[in-house]
């Protein structure tokens, strides 16, 4: 056809003038580079190294974060399960979902900036709790969250009042619980099932302290007593589903890996479409040898309650398996990985 025969045409000078003066050859391909460069970048993508886009294309695990990838990281806490409520099973009687509010809130930043303690302020906002009320006390101290402990606690004087207000994982914070066996089991099986809804789960408690009794140096040894659960919905991010249907159709195995509880993360895959053989927790990697951890690795698709350190590990069994392995993740820790 004439448009065909027009741009073999083109394409024919093109050569026959690169072939005259050979010297243009490295404009030209700058030239092209910088063109696929911008159309990278139309499609908001950003390339340090070319070679990684064909790398990219060579794949066969994806490793992806939860929270803030596979979701859309926009909490939202739509279950409040307090101690002694109404209409859920009670692990001891004589806290109104009031009283759990107010401690949630006294256990987040003022100046809270994380999706999950935003989530939690407007709760209590929107049940008459306002930041005014909440920080208009003095914050003795805190004990700062880490990825290991996976709860944290602020110490207030508050109303003429000295306590530790906490929130953390419930299967951490609940061993620290003055609580029987029996209803730590139930508080147990009540997170379980928020968490199989694909709710990310959190407990809330306090600690009084009497006067002159000072702080213990470390949350560990703090004995608290449990005020309720919450429940936070991070939906997934739209057309995930999608995504995970074309990743399978190229034959990329993809590998969700959380710092999240084991139910959250199979309610949430549940709900995304992501099939898994399946889970190994963070835990249960860190009794594992390098040599397990490889075996382990080629038949699960979910890692929870996992370290920065572990994501590495797992990439690194991955590759030693002779899988090309790419992370995604929106977290600083993430980055090792």
């Amino acid at each position: 056809e004439p448009k065909e025969r027009i741009i073999q045409s083109i394409l024919s000078g093109i050569t026959l003038a690169m072939a005259t003066i050979p010297e243009e050859f490295p404009v030209v391909l700058t030239v092209f580079l910088s063109m696929g460069a911008w159309r990278l970048a139309k499609k908001h993508s950003l390339v340090r190294r070319l070679s990684s886009i064909e790398t990219l294309g060579s794949i066969t695990a994806l490793c992806v974060d939860k929270t803030g990838t596979l979701t859309q990281n926009r909490m939202t806490l739509t279950r409040a399960y307090a101690v002694g409520g109404r209409g859920i099973e009670e692990v001891s009687p004589g806290k109104s979902l009031e009283d759990m509010l107010e401690i949630m809130g006294l256990a987040c930043e003022s100046d809270a900036y994380d999706p999950m303690e935003k989530a939690m302020i407007s709760c209590c906002e929107q049940h008459g709790i306002f930041a005014d009320h909440l920080f208009g006390g003095t914050l003795l101290s805190e004990y700062s969250f880490t990825s290991a402990l996976k709860m944290m606690g602020h110490i207030w004087l508050h109303d003429g009042a000295r306590f530790v207000a906490a929130k953390g994982a419930a299967e951490r914070l609940l061993p620290l619980c003055t609580l029987t066996q029996s209803e730590r089991e139930q508080a147990l099986r009540t997170a379980h099932a928020m968490g199989s809804q694909g709710l990310r789960v959190i407990a809330i408690a306090k600690m009084a302290l009497s006067p002159g009794q000072q702080p213990p140096s470390s949350i560990t040894d703090c004995r608290f007593c449990l005020y309720g659960l919450v429940g936070l919905m991070d939906p997934p991010r739209e057309g995930i589903q999608k995504d995970l249907s074309l990743c399978q159709k190229a034959g990329i195995r993809v590998i969700m890996i959380t710092g999240d509880a084991g139910s959250t993360a199979q309610g949430i895959a549940r709900r995304i479409g992501l099939k898994s053989r399946g889970m190994l927790t963070g835990m249960e990697l860190s009794r594992m040898s390098d040599q397990e951890l490889r075996e382990r690795v080629r038949h699960v698709d979910i890692f929870s309650r996992v370290l920065p350190e572990h994501k590495m590990r797992i990439v690194q069994a991955l590759q030693a398996n002779g899988e090309v392995v790419a992370m995604t993740g929106d977290g600083v820790n993430d980055a090792p990985a």
